[in-house]
């Protein structure tokens, strides 16, 4: 039975999700890049980056809350992802990243944004921060993995994200058929996958998870991040082993971060250590809240982007 039971004096409203037809535009390289659109298309223009394995699709549930507070969000698919072509170049790091965005928003037509970076999505915001910093009118970063090699350790990550990435930097063809295989499963027998989620979660990330209307909508970041192989995503994890290849202390853009005390997927002192090293920088503690508490608190950070943007 889906949505599951909710026991006894516990009020449970389920995640509202609309998950729109993916996107593309060219941009003047000639390179691709699928997108996705939530809230108010005429909204303050707000780039969020997507976690790692997941997809732009990942975002459905800031709709509501966005149109709500007049915000525009839009998901690009990093390179390898879901529409967006590869990356021309082998063993691209994520300081390679801003000018691929730059390229990105000046297909749109953006001049001025703020970044969303959640997740595995964090070194890529934070890149594009330090590298666009005359564009990028604020940054919140929500349950932002570290700079591994420099802060962070990928012993740290949960298992599955330890196992991928091992994979990925030392067998390539094997992550990417395990990639693929997962992704199958998860697109033929949703129900299992889903409760394969469910058994590397916290307590409170599996309350977020059953919120979703189905599982499906609840795997989707995931299925829709591999409609094109699974290349992209390896090239995401290879990236993410190892130093960005840019100094977070020198970046000048607001920031705000958020992470949850009881997040099992990166652990809090991630955040801990990236706000000690940004200057002006300030961190939120969810308390008893795990990986996926930024589905449920989206409108708090919306505000705070327009609040640091002012």
């Amino acid at each position: 039975m889906w949505p599951p039971r909710t026991p006894a004096g516990h009020d449970r409203s389920v995640i509202e999700v609309a998950i729109p037809e993916a996107r593309s535009l060219r941009t003047a390289s000639g390179r691709v890049v699928g997108y996705y659109e939530y809230g108010a298309p005429a909204g303050r223009p707000v780039v969020a980056m997507h976690g790692t394995p997941a997809s732009g699709a990942g975002y459905a549930w800031t709709d509501a809350a966005a149109r709500d507070l007049d915000v525009r969000v839009i998901a690009p698919d990093r390179p390898g992802i879901g529409a967006s072509d590869p990356w021309t170049q082998r063993g691209a790091r994520v300081v390679d990243y801003p000018s691929e965005l730059e390229a990105f928003v000046d297909a749109l037509g953006i001049e001025q944004f703020r970044l969303l970076g959640y997740s595995g999505g964090a070194p890529y915001a934070l890149a594009s921060a330090h590298a666009l910093a005359d564009r990028v009118e604020a940054i919140a970063v929500v349950a932002g993995a570290g700079n591994v090699g420099v802060w962070a350790r990928t012993d740290e990550f949960e298992a599955t994200d330890r196992q991928l990435t091992f994979l990925s930097m030392r067998a390539p063809v094997l992550a990417r058929a395990t990639i693929a295989a997962s992704a199958f499963f998860a697109r033929m027998l949703p129900t299992i996958s889903f409760r394969f989620a469910l058994r590397e979660l916290s307590e409170p990330d599996r309350a977020v998870m059953r919120e979703f209307p189905s599982e499906r909508d609840a795997l989707v970041l995931f299925t829709e991040a591999v409609t094109r192989g699974t290349h992209g995503v390896v090239a995401d994890y290879v990236a993410q082993s190892q130093p960005w290849g840019f100094a977070v202390e020198d970046i000048r853009v607001p920031m705000q971060c958020w992470h949850g005390t009881d997040d099992r997927t990166v652990p809090i002192r991630h955040s801990e250590e990236l706000v000690a090293r940004v200057p002006g920088a300030g961190l939120t503690r969810w308390e008893h809240a795990g990986h996926l508490a930024l589905v449920q608190r989206i409108g708090e950070v919306l505000r705070a982007l327009d609040d640091l943007a002012t």
